[in-house]
């Protein structure tokens, strides 16, 4: 028995010595096999400008300015053409701003009552000065109103749209009261209307009412469709700046409504009109 230990202990060194040397040697063949690695490149992803295509020629025989390509299709007429809508309200601008006319309000004449003198006066003062409430001078605001005047008809299939909605959007959005005018005509007399205009003619607030007086004309109200002015811009317009108005709204805009509340039904817009005419009334003579 005494012979076996001493054999024993000797060779479980052996194996410990074994197994230590095999673990050191295995570390040292590993680090050395990642040294020998080349180190990990990242790359950075690099934006290249691709070059704007050409403009497709027109066919044999047409021009480029008497003519556009729609998709495949080339059409011997002007890309876009714009009819010159009936004469409606003047702009209301301020008198400094450079580059623009500042057509002012009509007060009429013979007028007696002072009351009625000086409600006019004052939508005179607000066309004038339609900063007073807020809104900006916007330059962007400027470029579409041209490229959006005369008023784009969509009478015809290959019309875009889309890109006059986009861009009466993008008008509403600059908030700047001197496009109230433009952006009321398109509203009331353009196939395009949307819920971005009257938001926009709310905010601009007393500075849209002079257009907005200019529409509201009862020998108008047959032929034009006023029930979402009256309802979601005139009465929201009164019913915040009431005071600010003054008698504007008692002296001008309720006669008004009153006129087109009393409107004889007839085949055109006489039913609509009168009918929201006579809520706003109930909701502004409170």
């Amino acid at each position: 028995m005494l012979f076996q230990k001493n054999v024993w202990i000797p060779l479980l060194i052996l194996v410990l010595v074994a197994i230590g040397f095999g673990l050191f040697y295995g570390q040292h063949i590993a680090k050395q096999s990642v040294s020998d690695q080349e180190p990990i490149k990242i790359y950075k992803a690099v934006e290249v400008e691709t070059p704007a295509a050409a403009p497709k020629p027109p066919p044999p025989g047409e021009a480029a300015e008497s003519g556009h390509w729609h998709g495949d299709e080339w059409h011997a007429d002007p890309h876009e053409t714009h009819q010159l809508p009936a004469p409606v309200a003047p702009l209301p601008v301020p008198e400094d701003v450079p580059g623009v006319s500042a057509p002012l309000v009509q007060i009429p004449d013979g007028i007696t009552d002072p009351n009625v003198l000086a409600a006019w006066q004052r939508l005179d003062y607000i066309a004038k000065n339609p900063f007073d409430w807020g809104g900006r001078a916007s330059d962007r605001a400027l470029e579409l109103m041209d490229a959006l005047t005369p008023m784009w008809i969509l009478d015809d299939p290959h019309d875009h749209g889309e890109e006059l909605m986009i861009m009466l959007d993008m008008l509403a959005e600059e908030r700047d009261p001197r496009s109230a005018a433009l952006l009321l005509m398109y509203q009331l007399d353009s196939e395009v209307m949307g819920r971005p205009i009257n938001e926009a003619l709310v905010a601009m607030g007393p500075a849209s009412v002079p257009a907005l007086i200019a529409r509201l004309n009862p020998e108008q109200s047959r032929e034009v469709s006023m029930v979402v002015i009256i309802h979601e811009v005139v009465v929201p317009i009164v019913e915040q700046h009431r005071s600010e108005l003054g008698g504007i709204v008692d002296y001008i805009l309720l006669p008004r409504l009153e006129a087109i509340a009393a409107l004889d039904i007839g085949d055109g817009y006489e039913l609509g009109n009168s009918s929201f005419a006579r809520k706003a009334l109930a909701r502004l003579k409170k």
